[in-house]
């Protein structure tokens, strides 16, 4: 708010300054013309011809100059901000104001040098460049000093305006002088308060930018801690990430080797050939697993998702189990697993697999039952198995981190452990939103 009322002092002291201007020429310009139409219609032209070094031969003319040219010097100055050839040359439209300022002072004999208080105002509001302010104002500095009457009258034929005043008597005399001294004494004063609330109002916006600084220099380290901070959290959330995907890929897969290789302990003295069998299937198991661990770091969904569907994928996954752990796994599905986004693939193949790894490395289950339905706009996994179950439920690593994936999807996990162990988990289908 003083901003504003400072900025808005400043115009009102310029404005001034145009209007007392124009009231100074309008004041020198009337007396001299009206000085000759006394001298004239009362008998004293030869008198004040003799008093007089010269004589203009259009009054008149002089008058009108005067006047109508400091109107036209007004209507300039305020149409050239309009004009994109002055706002790119701006030290053209002060030259040119300084042409019309000499013509002005010309026809009134340089009796108002204080108009040119204007120009230096107008240089100091319009012109941008420091360096083209910079030769405006010495220009102007130049013109001020050598519009002087005693030096110009050498060379211009011009009558000063206290001879004017000398056909009048000196009562007369000193009244008008003295309108003509406190008018250019008002316009030397406006044009130094003009002069102070701009300086003022320069510092004024020099302590702002210098106090923008600071504050910019504060966000900018308030900014690159916040980058810091940002960098750290999403290295935590990747680690993570990694963490979740190798515990899924590497827990499932360990876990039916670590009970493959039992089975197979126990196999190779009865029969050589059947545990050779199932050496093979362990082995394209433990592929598969490093296969899937290289994707994770690459942060690219399960091979199976990749290459097959999500319904072929639970389906190989299942019958791989079966074969690796001789746990008996029934399978149900109601409904056609398609047109679900990626994320909720992924999420509903890493439920199966880990609810199935927990019944056989927690549980020791024999028989896991899994279910996929459909309830309102909610996708239902069931997983349960005959396992040893666990009345005081902890949720471990698998499920901490199945937990973070269900949540990103706004579902719900529930699990119970009272008779083998269950896990219901609820996920929002968004097939309205990607096929509506």
């Amino acid at each position: 708010m003083i901003q504003d009322i400072k900025k808005y002092n400043v115009w009102i002291v310029y404005v001034c300054m145009w209007l007392f201007s124009f009231f100074t020429i309008w004041y020198i310009a009337i007396v001299m013309y009206y000085t000759l139409v006394h001298v004239t219609q009362s008998g004293y032209a030869s008198d004040f011809i003799k008093n007089i070094s010269t004589l203009s031969n259009v009054p008149i003319r002089s008058f009108y100059i005067a006047v109508f040219g400091f109107i036209g010097l007004f209507c300039f100055v305020s149409i050239r901000k309009k004009i994109r050839f002055f706002s790119r040359h701006q030290i053209i439209p002060i030259l040119i104001e300084l042409g019309l300022n000499l013509l002005i002072m010309k026809n009134i004999s340089f009796s108002a040098t204080c108009i040119l208080f204007l120009i230096i105002a107008d240089s100091l509001l319009y012109v941008d460049k420091p360096v083209d302010r910079s030769i405006c104002i010495i220009l102007v500095f130049l013109a001020y000093m050598l519009s002087n009457y005693g030096y110009l009258s050498n060379y211009i034929p011009m009558i000063s305006f206290q001879e004017y005043l000398s056909v009048y008597n000196s009562k007369t005399q000193g009244l008008l002088l003295g309108i003509e001294v406190t008018l250019s004494n008002l316009n030397i004063v406006l044009f130094i308060a003009y002069i102070f609330l701009y300086l003022q109002k320069q510092m004024d916006e020099t302590q702002k930018f210098a106090a923008l600084n600071v504050e910019l220099k504060r966000l900018n380290n308030q900014l690159k801690g916040y980058a810091n901070l940002r960098e750290k959290m999403g290295e935590t959330k990747e680690r993570n990430r990694l963490a979740r995907e190798i515990h899924d890929t590497l827990g499932h897969t360990l876990t039916g080797l670590s009970v493959g290789l039992e089975a197979c302990r126990v196999m190779i003295d009865k029969d050589v050939n059947v545990t050779k069998a199932q050496l093979g299937i362990l082995e394209e198991s433990a592929k598969r697993g490093l296969t899937d661990v290289r994707r994770s770091v690459d942060k690219l969904k399960p091979d199976a998702l990749e290459r097959y569907s999500l319904k072929e994928a639970l389906d190989m996954m299942i019958v791989d189990y079966q074969k690796l752990t001789d746990v008996t796994i029934l399978y149900l599905c109601h409904l056609p697993l398609v047109n679900l986004n990626a994320d909720e693939e992924e999420v509903v193949y890493r439920v199966v697999q880990e609810g199935m790894t927990n019944s056989v490395r927690h549980g020791h289950a024999t028989k896991i039952y899994v279910s996929i339905a459909q309830a309102d706009n909610n996708l239902i996994i069931i997983i349960e198995d005959n396992g040893q179950g666990c009345k005081d439920v902890k949720p471990g690593f698998g499920i901490h981190h199945l937990t973070e994936r269900i949540d990103l999807l706004q579902g719900r996990i529930r699990y119970y452990g009272v008779k083998g162990f269950e896990l219901i988990v609820e996920i929002p289908m968004r097939r309205g939103e990607n096929n509506g």
